[in-house]
């Protein structure tokens, strides 16, 4: 079975400004910029992310972004 791409997602907390989800192809070159929106609550943050996933038809890898 062929290996299935995914996204690898993050979400960053913004302090007062809520939080950044994030998130790149998983075939990506390094240096290309993710996509990310700013949402208010982590939940949104989240249901960003799987929506942009489902409509690609992709599967969400979460990753830790510390550092």
């Amino acid at each position: 079975m062929p290996h299935r791409r995914k996204l690898l997602a993050w979400i960053e907390p913004q302090g007062d400004e809520g939080f950044l989800a994030a998130f790149v192809g998983e075939g990506a070159a390094s240096a290309r910029q993710p996509a990310t929106h700013h949402c208010t609550s982590e939940d949104e943050a989240r249901r960003w992310v799987e929506q942009r996933a489902a409509a690609l038809d992709l599967e969400v890898e979460w990753i830790s972004r510390s550092g």
